[in-house]
């Protein structure tokens, strides 16, 4: 009997030295899981896409102004001259270094649009092209009968000197080389007549005002 007591003694002695552990909390465990895992993961480099635009994006924002047409055909606007005055008269007009037929028309008649008048009336001289204009030519304009200004140029005498050419004579009489093209003109059929060559004492004309209206 005793023997049967102390086996069930022991049985009871030996059950109560194992530790049971308490039970387990799923959704803590989870959490503290997940936790871990954030801990543990390294977390790349922050990159940035371009925000694609959308086609509503597009049509909503302002519409591009449109260039001004630069192929005009000129010519078919300019098939009959145009007439500023009812009396007119026609006064030269120098061609200044740095102009251009817009520029022209605003300081000769206070609007720029008159561009086209300016090269209907001087197209044979131009060209082609209303763009090319050179200095020192002279333009034809459309003046008020009674105030147009018809001055004709004068001259003195210039005797060419040795290694003189038309630039640097323009240069020295006129005050810019590029003015060579009135000394030519004005002494055309004379360098003609000598091959175009200017020989040492050769006489020249030059003017004294190279825009005889200034």
């Amino acid at each position: 009997m005793k023997k049967l007591y102390l086996l069930l003694f022991s049985v009871f002695f030996a059950s109560c030295g194992k530790q049971t552990a308490p039970p387990m909390d799923i959704q803590n465990t989870e959490k503290t899981t997940m936790e871990n895992q954030v801990e543990r993961v390294d977390m790349p480099e922050a990159t940035f896409a371009a925000t694609p635009v959308e086609n509503d994006e597009i049509k909503s924002g302002p519409s591009p102004t449109p260039e001004p047409e630069t192929n005009a055909d000129v010519k078919d606007e300019l098939k009959i001259e145009p007439i500023l005055y009812e009396d007119f008269a026609w006064e030269k007009n120098l061609v200044e270094p740095g102009d251009y037929l817009i520029k022209i028309a605003k300081r000769e008649y206070g609007d720029f649009r008159l561009w086209r008048h300016i090269y209907a009336w001087n197209k044979d001289e131009i060209g082609e092209n209303p763009n090319m204009i050179y200095p020192y030519n002279f333009l034809n304009l459309q003046r008020e009968r009674l105030k147009a200004k018809t001055a004709e140029p004068t001259y003195t005498s210039y005797t060419v000197q040795n290694g003189d050419n038309l630039w640097n004579i323009a240069g020295s009489q006129y005050g810019d080389a590029k003015s060579w093209i009135i000394l030519l003109r004005d002494n055309e059929e004379s360098i003609k007549a000598n091959a175009g060559i200017l020989n040492p004492g050769m006489n020249l004309k030059l003017r004294t005002k190279l825009d005889p209206n200034a």
